[in-house]
C-alpha cells in the first residue's frame, strides 16, 4: 500500500452538543446516515461519538482531497464498525466516485475522545499496483520504474 492522502479534525463535544440540542433531528438527519446514529445514541455520552465522527468525516474528506465547491454530502462518508470493533469508512455517492478516481483502495480511520474534545485521523491508500514507483538501483542517483 502507497500513502495518497492523510487528514485529521478535531471536535469540541460541547460545541456538538449545542447544535443537537438546536437542530434536533433535523441535524442528525443531515450529517449522520440512520445507522451511526443507532449507534451513536445508544452511548452513555452520545455526543461525544457524535463528534468523533463528525471529526472522522472531516478527515476522510481530506484524506481524498475532497475540493468541495458547495454544501458536501456528509452521509455520503459513514464511520462504522468492523467485526473487531475498529472504525471504517464506508463511502457512496460523489466521496466514493472520488475515491474511485485517485485509485484510493483503502482509508484507515482512527478516532478518540477525551472529556472536552473529539479526534480523528484518516488515511487514504492505493494498492502499489495502482500506481508506478520509481527506486533508486544504487547510491549513484540512478532510477528504476
Amino acid at each position: 500500500m502507497v500513502i495518497v492522502g492523510i487528514g485529521t479534525d478535531i471536535v469540541e463535544i460541547a460545541r456538538l452538543e449545542r447544535l443537537i440540542e438546536l437542530g434536533k433531528s433535523a441535524f442528525l438527519d443531515r450529517w449522520y446516515t440512520p445507522a451511526e446514529r443507532a449507534y451513536c445514541s445508544d452511548k452513555a455520552r452520545p455526543a461525544a461519538h457524535y463528534a468523533a465522527r463528525l471529526a472522522a468525516k472531516e478527515a476522510v474528506a481530506k484524506a481524498i482531497r475532497w475540493q468541495w465547491a458547495g454544501p458536501v454530502p456528509w452521509r455520503e462518508i459513514e464511520i462504522l464498525h468492523d467485526p473487531t470493533g475498529a472504525p471504517v469508512a464506508q463511502l457512496t455517492g460523489q466521496a466514493q466516485s472520488l475515491a474511485e478516481a485517485q485509485s484510493i483502495t483503502q482509508i484507515a480511520v482512527s478516532l478518540s475522545h477525551a472529556q472536552d474534545h473529539a479526534t480523528a485521523v484518516a488515511i487514504a491508500s492505493v494498492s502499489c499496483g495502482a500506481l508506478v514507483v520509481a527506486v533508486p538501483t544504487s547510491h549513484a542517483g540512478n532510477w528504476v520504474v
